[in-house]
């Protein structure tokens, strides 16, 4: 009897250890991205450590890659110095050129934010679509993003990029948002899929078509893109925090279960999401959707540099 407790207890302590050796990053490489996305993507410049933001979660689901964001943590330099705000990020971006506007990526992402207490001035991204000059990148296009405690999705037109006197490295800019509701924080707290088809365009041929797991949140046909000549990705956790209330921002944790893009559908959605076609080609939002615009403050800053749209811009005419 003791010889099977001590066996049982020497596996536990094996077992436990070897969980515990497991390397996050590799796990995530390996396990949680798919597609592209696997030899694509590769950890940002401006990530906060992986050792302190990575970790694997496992529970009746499975294992899953779980991204945490403190405030101690704080942020890299030109995140958590920026002019008029703190931001910190665990993300990952495209190592490969930007992609252009000659044929439609497919996205699927699988997370639940089972471990994410919010705060009415604490918002973020879950992931982004980079407008892209050449190498350089200039703003996000689009956002999955968070406010307090909800979800959207948001598509930018931008008619201005510029850059502050002092602060080089961050963009700026004076846009309008459509903004998709996918529902609350709590909503969340189970795994959901998120899947896109997406294809950038200035011209008529644009194409964005948005799923929460098998359900059509919108789709957007015609022109969608303005500044910038292609477009790159950024995957994982960033958000924004205010000096006033750091103290009051809580640890918030993503938990991912699968994340990737392809060319080719049939390697990322299933076979009813790659073979829809609208007939009709005409836009239309299954959810209660908001236009705004918001040009970002100077905070008394001039303006070293900008960049600028000087056609009409595009607008997305929506039937509910």
């Amino acid at each position: 009897m003791k010889k099977i407790f001590f066996i049982l207890f020497v596996l536990f302590i094996f077992s436990t250890n070897s969980y515990a050796s497991e390397n996050p990053y590799k796990f995530l490489k390996k396990e949680v991205l798919i597609g592209k996305a696997k030899s694509e993507m590769r950890n940002d410049t401006r990530s906060i450590s992986k050792k302190k933001a990575l970790s694997i979660f496992e529970d009746s689901d499975g294992k899953a890659i779980k991204i945490t964001l403190d405030t101690k943590f704080k942020g890299h330099k030109n995140d958590w110095e920026r002019t008029g705000e703190r931001n910190q990020r665990w993300e990952t971006a495209n190592k490969k050129k930007p992609r252009k506007f000659k044929k439609p990526v497919y996205i699927k992402y699988t997370f639940k934010l089972n471990d994410f207490p919010t705060h009415p001035a604490v918002g973020g991204s879950l992931f982004q679509v980079i407008a892209n000059k050449g190498t350089s990148r200039l703003l996000p296009w689009m956002k999955l993003q968070f406010f307090g405690d909800r979800i959207v999705h948001q598509v930018n037109f931008t008619k201005e990029v510029f850059y502050l006197k002092g602060d080089p490295e961050n963009s700026n800019f004076d846009k309008v948002s459509y903004k998709f509701p996918l529902g609350s924080v709590d909503q969340f707290k189970n795994y959901r899929t998120i899947s896109f088809k997406i294809l950038a365009s200035k011209d008529d041929n644009g194409e964005i078509i948005a799923w929460v797991d098998d359900k059509k949140v919108f789709e957007v046909y015609g022109p969608n893109f303005t500044i910038g000549n292609g477009y790159t990705f950024k995957w994982g956790f960033y958000r924004w925090l205010k000096d006033a209330f750091l103290n009051e921002t809580p640890t918030q944790s993503l938990t991912v279960k699968e994340f990737g893009f392809s060319d080719k559908c049939e390697e990322i959605l299933n076979q009813d999401k790659c073979s829809y076609t609208s007939e009709s080609k005409k836009s239309i939002s299954y959810v209660r959707y908001r236009k705004s615009s918001y040009r970002m403050p100077t905070y008394g800053k001039k303006i070293t540099k900008s960049i600028k749209w000087k056609k009409p811009l595009p607008e997305i005419k929506l039937n509910n």
